[in-house]
């Protein structure tokens, strides 16, 4: 048995590629990746500033953490009051909407951990009274700044105190840089620690948990039936900060806010406040268009490079017989009005196959056979012979009569082969 050749081997071969990415999109409805926020300070990143190492702290001490990437009004509305719910630097703060979901979810007893982004740490809780700001000159130089082998000495600080005035960007850098402080803590296992931070928070009636120098860097607050805790810095939950030893006032900052058992760390914020192009296509809300999208783009591929129908016969044709060949002959002549050709050319076939040159002067030799299987008389045949030769260089034929003479030019043309193979 022959077997099949390498190109429909190949063919057959790739219909299963299409099936199989098709079986592989159609199950992303049920189940999607974990891709991150796009943000490089979140619980999905591994890198110094991320906080994938503090959420991993939180699993392993907590009886249950997850992540949550449902927009916060929405997911408030199924998060139970005995879990702890954790905004870690988010790349935007909430909305007002946002908050007063945020905040009637606390009064009636929820818990909620709201730290600054240290990129831009100023947002404000109206109800509440509290107000997170970059610190002022006074305060920085007040700040009690914690001194390590890395900082420039007195001739480097004088050479940064001589930047140009005009570079904007250096000097709005350099004023909300973020400094190490000394931090003193009410934790009993962590009362002194490093803490990094350009803010400091503004609150009359929390209490406080950090502090450095006269700064309040993280409070505590009643608010109806649950509780608030509210830090000017995120820094102490980064990668870095964990490998430094920060892990303990980290999850006891944590624990301020109530129960240390359930937590969940919003990503949504991240999330939304990341700008993204193709991640913007894999979000939740619109991840079912996508899929969607992506199947018929599948489906349209293999629409297109699939044949359909009845097997097709091999790419190398049979040779057309005869009759075809003289069929595309005639469409041609056709198409170009040039009939009477035909007309000439069969004649002068039939003519050589008869050899009537050959028997010159002795014509009845050949025709008279012709005559005798055609029951007809022999002149008939001769006289109709001369008359189709007139015609045929004559331009005033019509193809009506050229398809007579030709249907009857073909009966003669049978006769003399009839001879020819009986004899």
């Amino acid at each position: 048995m022959n077997q099949p050749s390498r190109n429909k081997r190949e063919r057959r071969n790739a219909g299963w590629v299409w099936l199989f990415f098709l079986c592989l999109l159609i199950p992303l409805h049920l189940w999607f990746p974990e891709l991150g926020t796009g943000a490089l300070d979140d619980t999905y990143s591994a890198s110094a500033s991320g906080k994938k190492a503090f959420f991993l702290l939180l699993e392993m001490e907590s009886y249950n953490t997850e992540r949550n990437r449902v927009p916060i009004s929405v997911f408030l509305q199924s998060l139970d009051y005995d879990e702890t719910l954790c905004l870690l630097g988010p790349a935007r703060y909430p909305s007002p909407q946002e908050w007063s979901a945020i905040l009637s979810w606390v009064e009636e007893g929820g818990h909620l951990v709201m730290t600054a982004n240290q990129s831009h740490p100023e947002f404000e809780i109206e109800a509440l009274n509290i107000q997170v700001k970059y610190l002022d000159e006074t305060e920085r130089e007040n700040l009690p700044v914690v001194k390590n082998e890395n900082q420039g000495t007195e001739a480097d600080k004088d050479d940064e105190k001589k930047i140009d005035s005009s570079d904007l960007l250096e000097i709005l850098k350099d004023k909300h840089s973020l400094l190490e402080g000394q931090a003193t803590t009410v934790f009993p296992d962590a009362p002194s620690i490093i803490w990094q931070t350009n803010a400091r928070i503004i609150s009359e009636s929390g209490q406080k948990l950090i502090s450095v120098g006269e700064t309040q860097q993280a409070i505590r607050q009643k608010f109806g039936e649950g509780e608030i805790v509210v830090a000017a810095s995120s820094k102490i939950f980064s990668n870095q900060s964990m490998i430094d030893g920060g892990s303990v006032p980290a999850f006891r900052l944590i624990e301020s806010a109530g129960t240390p058992e359930f937590f969940v760390v919003d990503e949504s914020l991240n999330a939304s406040g990341t700008s993204k192009v193709v991640a913007l296509l894999i979000d939740p809300t619109f991840r079912p268009l996508t899929i969607q999208l992506l199947i018929t783009l599948l489906i349209f591929g293999w629409w297109h490079s699939t044949r359909f129908g009845p097997i097709l016969s091999s790419h190398i044709l049979p040779r057309h017989n005869i009759v075809s060949h003289t069929d595309n002959v005639g469409n041609l002549h056709f198409k170009n009005g040039n009939g009477r050709a035909l007309l000439q050319s069969y004649l002068k076939q039939l003519f050589t196959e008869l050899h009537l040159r050959q028997f010159r002067g002795k014509e009845h030799r050949v025709i008279d056979p012709i005559a005798r299987r055609m029951n007809t008389d022999p002149e008939e045949i001769t006289d109709f012979l001369k008359q189709a030769s007139a015609l045929a260089k004559s331009k005033k034929i019509k193809r009506h009569q050229m398809g007579d003479l030709i249907r009857r030019l073909g009966e003669i043309r049978q006769a003399a082969r009839h001879g020819k193979q009986q004899g």
